[in-house]
């Protein structure tokens, strides 16, 4: 088939009074295979489908049986919303054309969209009467769907290249330098708005004495020589005159022919990033100038820190003093070697294994108790301990444990240093013996000085005894009720007068009895009044008058009653001495007990002579004394037997004078006492 006659069959459809079914059949079989792109269709006066060529299977996707009779507007749809947007790419696209056409949306049978440009003309009768419309569709869709595409991409460039932030800005220029775009982000970046920018040369913004001039001259001849990428960094003034460096990317445009027409590129304004990289610079040139003096320095103090550990390695195992590093389980880190002679086992045999075996079993609690006081804020404490030595022996030994402790708080490690106190705490065992055999030896001294007064007290109940035991003998020799009756109530008096003998001799034992000494709670009251009746023959015979000013309701005391005892009558008997070169009606002692705030305080005020200023600093020591027949052991005594109460002993010139006064505070009991 020539080439004529395959253009007279395409333009056939559209001469007046041909029909595509006078077609000869080998025609319509070339229609068939050859217009796979275009779409030929008849439609009645009733717009349904008369015709419709085979192309639709392949263009739409359905067969031509089920669409003939069928409206086609079923399958075309002439009022699509994008169907404006198809027109005006006819319009752009086509040029316009003897021939008016249009664009229609079709919809395929799976749901797609087929975008179809139409070219109609009616179909007449044979009385010129209009009978349908003849109808070549071309399918456009790819081609549309890539405009759409270019249409969305040019709508994303501009909306990109308009809202360009963040110090960046998009340009282009001739080959002669002429800037022909310049983004509107370059009025934030350089203060000039596009307009005044376009038009200029970019030899303008920059000029020959600004950095990167020289590097931006040779951007032409390069690409020339066939560069296609140009980077380089040049510096433009923003428009309130400050210099502004820019990093740019250029690359050529070239025409169809390969003739070199523009440049186009993109700049970032990098001067706060510059400045902050020669910032940082400078920087890191500072620090590691400081690195190698730390360095320098670390090296000398590690070389310190080596000599320093060695020396006192040295001190560690040459100390007699027991030295040990443990973790908080107890496990053994380190031992010097005095501490391993101490317990005569080898320094492998100690590491690694906890000490909480050679601890007495009495001693573990109190010593987890001094150990978990420890605070960052008071980390050490000092305690005596006992431990098991391999002898099977008991040794003393005193530590001094310091804890390390982590960020936290939490402690790490601890250290200890002890040193042997066994012979120490058996010589103050001895030492505490004496001092008992003395207080008690005191106490019988006392006794004596006080034998005649103890005697005429014995006396008095067992003379009164007597004296009524003679009156119930004669009342009961009388043989009369009321005899017998004289001779009960005598019986009574002679019971009375027993008893008060047998309180009076057993306070005296109580008093001279060699016994331990034994803390408890106690009424300090109750002990001075229990003292007073052990001093009152002492007291009247001395004519002195005692005047007894006892608060009520004071707390308990912690004390050895009998020692307690021995303090306040030997501070009685020593103001019954001070007051008996006195007029008989000046002599009085006043005994005081009140509430403090450590304790109870009890003072002894007499109206004796007082004692001389030179004498005051020696008052309890030792062998001093001022009486003629004195041993100067009394006050000594009192004071030691205080001290080991916890309690504070003192003397006091009465004010105003004459007079002495001696005050006792005794502390209230420690938590655990007795």
């Amino acid at each position: 088939m020539s080439s004529d006659e395959r253009s007279h069959m395409l333009n056939a459809p559209f001469q007046t009074g041909a029909t595509l079914a006078s077609l000869p059949a080998d025609a319509q079989a070339w229609l068939a295979s050859w217009q796979q792109d275009y779409l030929f269709y008849q439609i009645d006066a009733n717009e349904l489908l008369t015709f419709i060529a085979p192309s639709v299977k392949g263009i739409l996707g359905y067969d031509p049986e089920e669409m003939l009779g069928r409206s086609y507007r079923e399958f075309l749809d002439l009022d699509h919303p994008l169907h404006a947007q198809l027109q005006d790419l006819s319009d752009r696209l086509l040029g316009g054309g003897a021939r008016a056409m249009r664009r229609c949306v079709a919809r395929c049978r799976d749901g797609r969209l087929a975008f179809l440009a139409l070219r109609e003309r009616p179909l007449l009768d044979g009385d010129g009467q209009r009978i349908g419309t003849e109808v070549m569709a071309h399918d456009e869709t790819g081609r549309v769907n890539a405009e759409f595409s270019l249409r969305q991409s040019e709508r994303k460039y501009r909306r990109l290249v308009e809202g360009l932030r963040g110090g960046y800005v998009i340009y282009s220029h001739n080959v002669d330098g002429v800037i022909t775009y310049v983004s509107p982000s370059v009025r934030d970046v350089l203060g000039m708005p596009a307009d005044k920018v376009i038009g200029l040369n970019w030899r303008d913004l920059v000029g020959e004495e600004n950095y990167g001039r020289a590097a931006a001259d040779r951007v032409r001849e390069q690409t020339q020589a066939g560069k296609l990428l140009h980077q380089l960094v040049v510096e433009i003034r923003h428009a309130d005159g400050a210099p502004r460096l820019f990093e740019i990317q250029e690359r050529p445009v070239f025409g169809f022919d390969g003739s070199h027409l523009a440049m186009e590129g993109i700049a970032k304004d990098v001067t706060e990033a510059t400045r902050n990289a020669q910032e940082l610079q400078a920087l890191k040139e500072d620090l590691e100038r400081r690195v190698a003096r730390r360095t320098t320095e670390l090296s000398r103090i590690n070389a310190e820190l080596r000599r320093s550990e060695a020396r006192y390695r040295n001190v560690v195992e040459t100390q007699e003093e027991f030295i040990t590093r443990w973790r908080p389980d107890g496990t053994r880190t380190f031992a010097n070697e005095a501490y391993c002679r101490y317990f005569d086992t080898p320094r492998e045999k100690l590491l690694g294994r906890s000490f909480y075996e050679l601890i007495h079993d009495d001693d573990r609690d109190e010593f987890r108790a001094a150990v978990e006081g420890l605070t960052p804020q008071a980390p050490s404490t000092t305690y005596v301990q006992r431990v098991y030595l391999p002898d099977g022996s008991i040794g003393y030994i005193q530590f001094t444990d310091r804890a390390f402790f982590d960020s936290a708080g939490n402690p790490i490690e601890y250290q200890s240093v002890g040193r042997d106190v066994t012979e120490l705490r058996q010589a103050d065992e001895r030492l505490r013996e004496h001092e008992n055999l003395l207080t008690h030896v005191s106490r019988l001294a006392t006794m004596g000085e006080m034998v005649a007064g103890i005697a005429h007290e014995i006396h008095q109940p067992l003379h009164a005894a007597r004296t009524f035991a003679e009156a119930a003998r004669r009342n009961l020799q009388q043989g009369t009720d009321q005899g017998v009756a004289a001779a009960q109530e005598c019986c009574q008096e002679i019971e009375g007068a027993i008893n008060r003998t047998a309180a009076i001799i057993r306070r005296l034992r109580d008093f001279t009895k060699s016994r331990p000494v034994h803390l408890e709670h106690l009424d300090a009251t109750e002990v001075v009044a229990e003292s007073i009746e052990l001093t009152a023959f002492e007291a009247r015979r001395a004519r002195v008058r005692q005047r007894f000013e006892f608060e009520s309701q004071l707390p308990w005391v912690a004390g050895d009653r009998v020692q307690l005892q021995q303090i306040f009558v030997n501070l009685m008997l020593n103001a019954y001495d001070a007051m008996a070169q006195q007029p008989v009606d000046s002599r009085t002692l006043v005994i005081t007990a009140a509430a403090s705030n450590n304790g109870v305080e009890i003072a002894f005020r007499d109206s004796g002579e007082g004692v001389s200023p030179g004498v005051r600093d020696r008052l309890f020591d030792a062998f001093f004394t001022t009486k003629k027949d004195g041993m100067g052991i009394g006050l000594a005594l009192c004071k030691s037997i205080a001290a080991a109460h916890r309690a504070q002993l003192v003397y006091e010139p009465n004010d105003p004078a004459p007079g002495s006064t001696f005050r006792i505070t005794l502390p209230h009991p420690h938590k655990g006492e007795p």
